[in-house]
């Protein structure tokens, strides 16, 4: 941080202008959000421009008389067709309904073409007649400009505004982008912090606290949202917390010593670094001591190992006995078997911050892009930061806080992302369609995933998907449910594969929603050594209808998912359709080491330790049990009741896929034909293509023109589909739960439980493309 300065009484320093930076990018992103939220208008649709590209028409046919929202993602649709269309879009801003002309403005900025733009805005502003949010919009884009017009129109609604509190806020920020004038804009919105419009309110707030301007009512107004899961929660505590850091900063400045006592201060911090040095000195010579005394391991083939090493080693400068002792017991425990583990002083760190939440990040899957060796977005969390502040599938990030992503290797730039809650991190992105990268501002928050997909199937089919069982688990479940039951659910599928399991209390109460008592327990949990009291789990009352039930199952399916699976098997509550599953039923228990080892290792150490195993209701174990040289002698998991593989391509084919994406032939596809024909793009992504690629507008040319060796069309079509899966996906901002036209386990899933309902797969006209016939079913399960 650079030296903080005097001025004016108030303190100014480096840390201040990039808060200031910051937070002002992302509440000018906040308000632009709020705006396109409030209304929506309702137009003719039949008045597009003549002579304009099919493509710009159709999109302006979508969205015309949407709300301010799907306008917006109008303007996104419009930029991506890039700058060729740019001619067709300024056509646009002659159109007679307002909102096009904003959608048109928005991408025209964002393409780099200002020209007509300003004179289209201003025109929106100025007119009295047009709803406010509208207004409102086109003041918050006028202030990209910095020219006298631009500002004699803003000074002008300034004065004619006062009815209208909306527009006055977003006047004001404008004003500021374009004169710098603080004092204008405090005199234009402190008297909207005491008016009964919550929003102006809170705008204004939060405009005058991004100046630095907490005077009046600012402050009251900005901890009364603070703790709101909004955005405008999350401005709020920023400004506080910067206003509470520069208070401080000013305290610490004025409680400093006179300068007659510099030395003084001085001679301290000498002092201090003399203890510091000395203390790292003492720790060297325990260390250095520890090597001198040959035999302290008190076992004979240990004490020979570390004396030869002493002796033998190429680099003796380089051996640190003490890592290799803590070495040696992450080895000797993690022999047991793959879930006892000795955790040293970094990794219990690690652990604990990693289960605390202290860490949030920007909400997205990510990977290195093989073609660019930049940090490409594979799909951002729909409820995350990422997405909401606008990033999408196959974004390239160039630049994480100034720093290039090419050439670093995907955990330092995940580093990067993460941080501490409700701080802020700049991205440097570029997209396709751009001719140069974009700036974003994403706050960091703790991402909670949802762990529960869900949908309504034809035949009225509940489908669950359950990824992990987490502290919300069950309860995203039971809301699930109660959803598909209203909707009048005949039957439901419980997708349990790749579930890692979680919380134990969690696939419990979930099994205990489908079954009544029983003399059986869900699950016991027994150990051999007699340390740990044996307990046993039972039934309560069900409190769902008898529906028949499917779950599906894979070898990832593992821990609390098999306890759910295996239970409902043992209870004959439901079917089990899939692979078998992993096979981990033991529980582990953290044990802190002592204090005398807590002073040799210079902090605290964890031994995480197999202790019990878990048993299903029939007192059958799921776990797989190994002996000394790894060697399985009792097989656990779970049997599945009909046992189908999934759908898996070979290595060749895979590899044939992978080139057609890293060749950009499926943006090629969608650049040509997505936004003409966007409606039927979205019933097949939906509902399934019936494994046909004539379904797909020019796929054969398409085809013979990115073919390459090995790739056949049913390729090509599977992973076009999935890429235009991914695509529709960004735009509703919602995953799929599940794709049953492609999903052979989900499929068999659907036949077996509509053979217990008694209906016939041919009567759903959806599923007439699906797998007829059953896989063989399987004659027990053990």
């Amino acid at each position: 941080m650079r030296p903080i300065l005097r001025k004016g009484g108030r303190i100014e320093c480096a840390l201040e202008r990039g808060l200031m930076s910051s937070l002002s990018r992302i509440a000018s992103a906040w308000a632009i959000a709020s705006l396109l939220l409030i209304t929506s208008t309702t137009v003719d649709a039949g008045s597009a421009i003549a002579n304009i590209d099919d493509r710009v028409n159709k999109i302006v046919e979508r969205h015309i008389g949407s709300s301010l929202e799907q306008v917006w993602r109008g303007a996104i649709e419009l930029e991506r067709l890039g700058d060729e269309s740019i001619g067709d879009i300024q056509l646009l801003l002659g159109h007679e309904n307002i909102t096009v002309r904003l959608m048109a403005s928005k991408a025209l900025l964002s393409l780099g073409e200002a020209s007509g733009v300003r004179d289209t805005l201003i025109s929106i502003s100025e007119n009295g007649d047009a709803p406010s949010p509208q207004r409102a919009s086109a003041v918050t884009l006028l202030s990209e400009f910095r020219d006298p017009r631009t500002e004699r129109t803003l000074r002008t609604l300034a004065a004619e505004a006062k009815g209208d509190n909306l527009l006055r806020v977003q006047v004001g920020k404008s004003l500021y982008s374009v004169t710098r004038d603080r004092k204008l804009v405090r005199d234009l919105l402190h008297p909207l912090l005491r008016v009964d419009d919550e929003i102006a309110r809170t705008g204004a707030a939060i405009a005058l606290a991004e100046l630095g301007l907490f005077d009046g009512d600012v402050k009251n107004v900005l901890r009364s949202i603070e703790l709101e899961p909004s955005r405008q929660g999350i401005v709020a505590r920023l400004l506080l917390e910067r206003d509470r850091l520069i208070r401080s900063l000013e305290r610490e400045e004025d409680a400093k010593p006179p300068p007659a006592s510099e030395r003084l201060l001085e001679a301290e911090q000498e002092i201090l670094a003399l203890e510091t040095a000395l203390e790292e000195k003492e720790q060297d010579l325990r260390k250095l001591q520890r090597r001198r005394r040959p035999g302290t391991t008190k076992h004979p083939l240990l004490d020979e190992i570390m004396q030869r090493i002493r002796h033998f080693y190429v680099e003796p400068n380089l051996v640190d006995e003490d890592q290799l002792i803590i070495e040696a017991a992450k080895g000797m425990v993690s022999s047991l078997d793959p879930f006892s583990s000795f955790m040293d002083v970094k990794d219990t760190k690690d652990f604990y911050e990693g289960i605390s939440g202290e860490y949030a990040g920007i909400g997205a899957q990510v990977q290195k892009d093989s073609e660019t060796d930049t940090l490409k977005i594979l799909r951002p969390i729909y409820k995350g930061p990422a997405y909401r502040a606008g990033i999408i599938s196959e974004d390239l990030v160039i630049e994480v806080e100034g720093v290039p992503t090419k050439g670093r290797s995907l955990n330092e730039i995940v580093k990067g992302l993460k941080g501490k809650p409700n701080t802020p991190v700049t991205l440097n992105v570029f997209r396709r369609g751009w001719r140069e990268p974009r700036e974003f501002i994403i706050t960091r928050e703790t991402i909670q995933l949802d762990s529960v997909l869900s949908q309504m199937l034809p035949g009225k089919l509940g489908y669950i998907n359950l990824a992990q069982f987490g502290d919300t688990a069950v309860r995203e479940v039971l809301s699930a449910l109660d959803k598909l039951e209203l909707q009048e659910m005949r039957g439901l599928i419980l997708d349990l594969r790749n579930n890692p399991g979680g919380y134990l209390q969690s696939a419990v109460t979930l099994v205990d929603e489908f079954v009544d008592e029983t003399s059986m327990p869900i699950v016991s949990q027994k150990s051999e050594s007699g340390v740990f009291d044996d307990s046993e789990r039972f039934a309560t009352k069900g409190m769902r209808p008898d529906y028949p039930v499917v779950v599906l199952v894979n070898g990832s399916s593992a821990s609390a998912s098999e306890i759910v699976a295996g239970a409902l098997q043992d209870f004959e509550r439901a079917r089990l359709i899939g692979k078998k599953t992993f096979g981990k039923g033991s529980v582990q228990r953290l044990l802190p080491m002592t204090e005398n080892i807590k002073k040799v290792l210079g902090g605290e150490s964890t031994l995480r330790l197999t202790v019990q195993h878990y048993y299903l209701p029939s007192g059958r174990s799921i776990h797989t049990r190994r002996d000394r040289d790894g060697k399985i002698i009792a097989k656990g998991g779970v049997e599945p009741d009909l046992a189908v593989e999934p759908l898996e391509l070979p290595l060749w084919r895979i590899e044939a896929l992978g080139r057609l994406s890293d060749g950009k032939a499926f943006e090629a596809w969608i650049d040509d034909n997505y936004s003409q024909n966007k409606d039927e793009v979205v019933k097949l992504v939906e509902h399934g293509d019936g494994g046909g690629n004539t379904s797909y507008p020019g796929f054969g040319e398409w085809f013979e023109q990115h073919a390459g060796p090995g790739l056949t069309e049913e390729d090509a079509r599977f992973g076009l589909r999935r890429r235009l899966r991914r695509l529709v996906e960004d735009e509703r901002g919602a995953q799929f739960a599940c794709d049953y036209s492609e999903d052979l386990q989900l499929q068999a899933a659907i036949i077996d439980l509509l053979g217990s309902l008694g209906t016939e797969v041919s009567t759903i006209p959806q599923y007439i493309n699906i797998i007829k016939d059953k896989p063989e079913e399987k004659p027990e399960s053990l």
